[in-house]
């Protein structure tokens, strides 16, 4: 194809012309400085010139004067399309233009066009800071946890408590304090301990989950334990909270109240914790890939590193845990406490969806032979850190040996 077949139809809003001439500026503006009793000028570069397009074109025959007022009319118009014989189709605005019209010239209309580039105005765009909302939402569920515990405590008959009962139906949350909220075993040494606290100084019981919980503000659980980690401890405070939805039956109907209001409190306490983990997982940048690979004995004298990634995967899987148990949660509490939990649900909901969005697939490889799980990481990834990886995702019993199963993998 030869230039001449390459070129279009010059147009501007839809009305053709004709195109004798087009110049465009290119390269950069700049400013010369030149000094007394000096050779050497400097030339400071100011940026690229704009994209403007001077544009000689002409209409002519018979019906020059109706296609005169048709691009006068799209002209007067401003901004649009224009037609670029050379250069093809562009958003320019209209600036300033001539037009010559005369009668030893019948039949012909000249037009000296000037178009500007039509860029659109770059204006400061905001974006949702997701973690910090996360943040205040679980402050917002702190609150409404110690006003619902408190309000449940002052319907309860403290006399009417049986010790024994309540001891026993309080067995497994205690536990769950124990594994997810450790300091307050500085306070609460032990199960009786707790127990005649509710019974006795139930205001002081919810001031201390008020203290630690309130606390806990910082964004560190991502630098200590990096994505998985952090998946791991988020799934298994998951499954605390739905193991502890409803404490064990006890005899009493104070007794039963009193261990039901403070298995809520313990169980949206986790939750809080839930969120405020999840606050720390930011969302990825996208990795740069290696341009080269380096060979492995390169490798083991100095390691690859890379950008740690989520895996999409496992984000958008504890999403839904996390959901279906703030739902589970949500089914039993009060109108006010109904409408804290949700909030924080759809905050938690969105900012995994963004997390994971950055995030990368898992995939599965077939190898066709036993190979140790550094040579395979090396063979897929050209990264032979990525062994321990390959190892824990499947469950390797020896990293020496990788039977010729499916692998699975975080893809790249």
């Amino acid at each position: 194809m030869s230039w001449r077949d390459r070129l279009l139809p010059a147009s501007f809003r839809g009305v053709g012309f004709w195109v004798d001439q087009a110049k465009t500026p290119v390269g950069h503006k700049g400013q010369l400085h030149e000094y007394p009793q000096r050779d050497l000028p400097f030339y400071e570069s100011l940026g690229r010139q704009a994209r403007t397009h001077d544009l000689t074109a002409f209409i002519v025959g018979a019906d020059c004067l109706e296609q005169r007022d048709k691009l006068l009319k799209a002209l007067e118009e401003g901004s649009g399309e224009l037609v670029h014989p050379w250069l093809g189709r562009l958003q320019v605005k209209v600036g300033e233009c001539e037009m010559t019209q005369s009668r030893q010239d019948g039949g012909l209309v000249t037009f000296t066009l000037k178009f500007y580039p039509d860029q659109p105005l770059q204006f400061p765009s905001a974006t949702v800071n997701t973690r910090q909302l996360l943040l205040v939402s679980a402050d917002s569920l702190i609150g409404s946890a110690v006003r619902r515990f408190e309000e449940a405590m002052t319907l309860v008959k403290a006399a009417r408590i049986g010790i024994a009962d309540l001891r026993n139906s309080l067995k497994e949350v205690y536990q769950t304090i124990e594994q997810e909220l450790k300091p307050l075993i500085d306070t609460y040494r032990d199960l009786n301990l707790l127990v005649r606290a509710i019974k006795d100084l139930p205001k002081e019981v919810s001031a201390e989950f008020k203290g630690l919980l309130g606390d806990i503000k910082d964004l560190k659980d991502y630098a200590r334990n990096g994505y998985r980690g952090v998946l791991a401890n988020v799934s298994q405070q998951v499954e605390a909270v739905k193991k502890i939805d409803t404490p064990k039956l006890t005899t009493g109907k104070d007794t039963t109240a009193a261990a039901q209001a403070m298995a809520d409190l313990v169980q949206d306490a986790v939750l809080v914790r839930i969120a405020q983990a999840v606050a720390s997982l930011p969302v990825a940048t996208p990795a740069v890939k290696l341009s080269s690979t380096p060979s492995l004995a390169k490798q083991a004298i100095q390691p690859v590193t890379r950008a740690e990634v989520p895996v999409a995967d496992e984000v958008l899987a504890l999403r839904n845990s996390i959901n279906e148990a703030i739902w589970q949660t949500a089914e039993k509490a009060d109108a006010l406490h109904y409408e804290v939990l949700n909030g924080l649900r759809q905050l938690v909901y969105g900012h995994l969806t963004a997390v994971a969005s950055s995030g990368v697939r898992l995939v599965v490889k077939s190898p066709m032979q036993s190979l140790p799980t550094v040579v395979l990481a090396y063979r897929l990834f050209g990264d032979a850190t990525r062994a321990a990886e390959v190892q824990q995702r499947n469950g390797v019993a020896h990293p020496g040996f990788l039977p010729p199963t499916n692998v699975k993998v975080a893809g790249e």
